[in-house]
């Protein structure tokens, strides 16, 4: 088994874009809804499998303020826009999933470092591969 690292992403893209060196923390998480079945007299609650996904993402980022091409102007490009992918993966294994850009957040402390954070709603399917 080989440890890996979050150094150990060698690519993060959204749609089609190389964000990884911009990138300073990505969190991820899919889930699975439960449906509640319990009927009335159990003594213990019962659930079945529900529908997966449809959870917030949240990409935090430097902030780069080159006209078109830095990373604040082509993630404000997309916030609301349709749907488009994100992927990303340590060379081995990568993650695909169809996403929409919700929020964006710029908190500007004086003296550090500018970053900003990108939030995601998933849409659709993700792909493990």
């Amino acid at each position: 088994m080989s440890r890996v690292h979050g150094k150990d992403l060698s690519s993060l893209t959204l749609n089609s874009q190389a964000l990884l060196s911009d990138t300073v923390a990505l969190n991820f998480e899919a889930s699975a809804a439960t449906h509640d079945t319990t009927t009335m007299g159990d003594d213990w609650l019962e659930f079945t499998q529900g529908l997966l996904g449809g959870d917030d993402i949240t990409h935090e980022m430097f902030y780069n303020n080159t006209n078109t091409t830095g990373t604040w102007a082509f993630v404000t490009g997309l916030l609301g826009a349709a749907a488009t992918t994100l992927s990303f993966g340590d060379g081995t294994r990568t993650v695909s999933v169809s996403v929409i850009v919700t929020k964006v957040s710029l908190p500007i402390s004086v003296g550090d470092m500018m970053k900003f954070t990108a939030t995601y709603k998933m849409s659709g399917t993700v792909t493990f591969s």
